[in-house]
């Protein structure tokens, strides 16, 4: 019998029958509200308009034009339109996250899809078996390929792995059958890329790795369709998917799909900046609820134990993680989250879009932060992400807090009010209202409305 490679096997999990719970459901709606709050949210972000501006734009639909920007009341190519709101769900770093792969899955997935359903007008109803394969296929393969590994070669998870994630959505959308989506698979790893050198000066290419991910899933989809084929061992062999931006297949890892489970696993963010830091703000602004008139003359340090895996991001260089110049220095900064939640007791939007003002005035409790690597944490990871943090007072006294599992995480998952009171901080009461309604209905007409639309 011939072994099945893992483009195959994911492939017959895309198309195979399954069937959707209530419980499953209400989650992909959720999610689904999560990620158009988010993106509505970021929709005046400079790095959104850019997007806009440099791909062509009709103010009516039409057969070239057939999928909707959101926050627009303007169209474009399916592919267009998933870059560009991809991109833009991307730019708060407020989008939900897979702990145990590291990655994005709502800001690869449901651009891709909502641009499908756009332009060949299907059933609102069809995306979401469709996202749901979505998030296995994107969560499962970054499993696999490693947190550890990727970011240690320099490559981001979600730019890597999520062109297989939309891939399979699409191919699943569009019912394409198991060998078409095995060389859509094939393709789509062929064609992954993101690095991580954002980090060295802020710039905007995570976002654009979400929304390329997005946009060639739909590409590779479509070739697959016409008859273009991908390599059998696209992902395990020689040199294919794992071994470029990984280390291989590695003993102890095995492909694990059970529909759903990775959506059922994905956590909402509550922080506008790495998902690597929200545990220790989390416990730092408990801290700041505890001890509000602490003030930096009292500490002696702040110690926040660090995910060895995402210290590339938040904490390392230490040097250069005290020189804020834009909001990406801040969002993927440790010592400024943790100085900005136990000094204010928040971390919000507002703080990390005026984050250069506001690092400047957070200097001194900044230079208090010391990241350290905590065996507990390491053990516990990356099944859990674990938080712990510890202030050192200069009288000698020590504030200790831990968690075991950060805020939204599937083990402190959020709810519907919860969802519409973070969105209702980017958009309003009623806004926030009528998207949870367009959600719960599937009524992805209402949900890019003008009514609940930012810019123009």
């Amino acid at each position: 019998m011939t072994h099945k490679t893992l483009a195959q096997t994911l492939a017959e999990h895309v198309t195979d029958p399954h069937d959707v719970t209530p419980e499953l459901r209400d989650w992909m709606q959720l999610l689904l509200f999560d990620f158009l709050g988010v993106s509505l949210g970021g929709a005046d972000l400079d790095s959104a308009g850019a997007s806009r501006a440099a791909v062509t734009v009709s103010n009516q639909r039409s057969p070239q034009h057939s999928a909707a920007l959101l926050g627009t009341q303007s169209w474009a190519t399916p592919e267009d339109a998933a870059l560009v709101n991809g991109i833009m769900a991307h730019g708060l770093e407020l989008d939900d996250t897979f702990e145990e792969a590291s990655l994005h899955p709502a800001v690869v997935v449901f651009p891709a899809l909502l641009a499908v359903a756009d332009e060949h007008e299907l059933p609102a109803e069809d995306l979401i078996a469709a996202a749901i394969v979505g998030y296995d296929v994107m969560c499962s393969v970054g499993v696999l390929l490693g947190a550890r590994e990727s970011y240690g070669r320099g490559f981001h998870p979600t730019g890597v792995a999520g062109v297989l994630g939309s891939a399979a959505a699409v191919a699943r959308m569009l019912g394409l059958g198991v060998e078409e989506t095995r060389h859509a698979l094939g393709l789509a790893a062929n064609m992954a890329s993101g690095s991580l050198e954002f980090l060295s000066d802020g710039s905007w290419t995570k976002r654009l790795n979400a929304g390329q991910a997005a946009s060639t899933g739909i590409r590779a989809a479509r070739l697959a369709a016409a008859g273009f084929t991908g390599p059998e061992r696209s992902l395990e062999g020689r040199d294919g998917f794992l071994v470029q931006y990984g280390q291989g297949t590695q003993a102890g890892r095995e492909l694990s799909l059970t529909f759903g489970q990775s959506a059922l696993q994905t956590s909402i963010k509550f922080y506008p900046c790495c998902r690597y830091m929200h545990g220790n703000i989390d416990l730092l602004r408990g801290i700041h609820s505890d001890f509000p008139d602490l003030t930096v003359q009292e500490i002696e340090s702040i110690d926040v134990g660090v995910i060895k895996a995402g210290a590339a991001l938040v904490s390392e260089p230490a040097e250069r993680k005290l020189e804020v110049s834009s909001t990406v220095d801040a969002q993927f900064n440790m010592p400024f989250g943790a100085a900005l939640a136990l000094s204010t007791g928040n971390a919000t939007v507002e703080q990390f879009g005026h984050a250069p003002h506001i690092a400047a005035e957070l200097r001194p409790w900044m230079e208090k932060v010391r990241c350290y690597t905590s065996e507990a944490l390491e053990a516990a990871f990356p099944a859990s992400w674990q938080a712990e943090v510890h202030v050192r007072l200069k009288g000698g006294d020590v504030i200790s807090r831990s968690e075991a599992a950060f805020r939204g995480s599937a083990g402190d998952r959020p709810g519907w009010q919860d969802i519409e009171e973070k969105i209702a901080g980017l958009l309003g009461v009623e806004r926030a209202a009528q998207l949870a309604a367009a959600a719960r209905s599937m009524d992805l007409q209402a949900a890019r409305h003008p009514e609940v639309t930012t810019v123009s």
